[in-house]
């Protein structure tokens, strides 16, 4: 018994639940072909097979998340080990069918027809953002909720930025547009309060490109991606290493950025994306700044003077300012600034003797 536990324990498990090739092995004792649907709406999905195939089911395996602070669960995969030799498992926005030789082809002809037709809906939720995360599959979204944050634009920016939004939300709202928005200005100019209120004012699906996934934005699973969620918008944060000039013997990291954005693949893609940065815009790719690949680009900087003042007395404080200073420095003014630690000397001193 305990060599059985510890071979199930083994083979039958995986990083996030069972894996379905050793569970199909294990019921039906032979091993499966793999049939792979993307863009099936994961949670439709099993609860159009509970409900159509219910006399079929042998047993039903599903894993459920939930997010901090909240009582609902969230559908993540499931597996249903099925009559006439067939295992499906279901991700939040996948589909896989293992079947064998003798497997029921009735049933898995019937099965096809209905998941296939079950594509989630292409639009995002209220206040959702998708996380694109690396798992045992490939890259899948993970939905993660987002708080809706009020800004006033012209309070918290310099006066120039107003029309620079108008044009992105309009764009970035644009049912089968494309193109790429690059953010960009010195730590604490509002770049990141900037992003997380448009985000909230989207009305697409939003996916965001952690930086262990940007690193590999070439990646052909990430196209495949994008391909089951067209018309979405990209959101890609310390973007720096994507997007700057592409050296001799480089990757192509900004070769796929514009194929995905202007090239042959945008035409049906219509992704567009966002990406944000610290550096000077002069280290860019020009190829990204092209017209009519280029929606808007603007440099966040400090505030005026008179803007630094403004937002200072909104925010409560009645020190007197007198230079530029960035949204960061007026909204922590209360704050004591950390004395920057003294820099050692390298090498030798030499001691003077009298």
């Amino acid at each position: 018994m305990d060599n059985l536990l510890q071979n199930i324990n083994r083979y039958l498990f995986d990083s996030d639940f069972y894996d379905s090739g050793n569970l199909f092995l294990m019921f039906h004792n032979e091993l499966p072909h793999k049939i792979r649907m993307f863009g099936v709406d994961g949670v439709r999905a099993s609860k159009t097979i509970r409900q159509e195939f219910a006399g079929k089911i042998r047993h039903m395996l599903e894993s459920t998340g939930m997010n901090a602070g909240s009582r609902k669960e969230e559908f993540e995969n499931g597996h249903f080990v099925m009559e006439g030799k067939l295992v499906i498992e279901l991700g939040y926005n996948w589909c896989y069918i293992f079947y064998c030789a003798g497997s029921d082809r009735a049933l898995l002809t019937d099965m096809k027809r209905k998941l296939i037709g079950i594509k989630r809906k292409p639009r995002q939720q209220p206040l959702e953002m998708n996380l694109i995360v690396m798992k045992k599959n490939g890259l899948e979204l993970q939905r993660m909720e987002v708080k809706k944050s009020r800004l006033d634009v012209r309070l918290f920016y310099n006066d120039d930025f107003s029309q620079t939004d108008e044009i992105i939300r309009m764009r970035l709202n644009t049912k089968g547009d494309k193109g790429i928005v690059l953010l960009h200005g010195i730590p604490g100019t509002g770049k990141t309060t900037y992003l997380r209120w448009l985000v909230g004012r989207i009305k697409k699906r939003v996916m965001f490109v952690p930086p262990d996934v940007a690193a590999r934005i070439s990646n052909p699973e990430l196209v495949q991606l994008l391909v089951d969620n067209p018309n979405s918008v990209l959101v890609i944060e310390d973007a720096e290493n994507i997007i700057m000039q592409r050296q001799a013997g480089g990757d192509s990291a900004v070769s796929t950025l514009l194929n995905i954005s202007d090239g042959l693949l945008s035409d049906f893609l219509n992704v567009q994306v966002i990406c944000t940065f610290n550096s000077a815009l002069s280290a860019v790719d020009e190829a990204l700044l092209r017209k009519g690949r280029l929606i808007a680009r603007y440099e966040f900087g400090r505030l005026t003077v008179e803007k630094a003042r403004r937002l200072s007395r909104h925010l409560g404080f009645e020190t007197v300012i007198s230079r530029p200073m960035t949204i960061a420095e007026v909204a922590n003014q209360h704050e004591v600034e950390a004395a920057k630690p003294a820099r050692g000397l390298i090498g030798f001193r030499r001691e003077l003797v009298e």
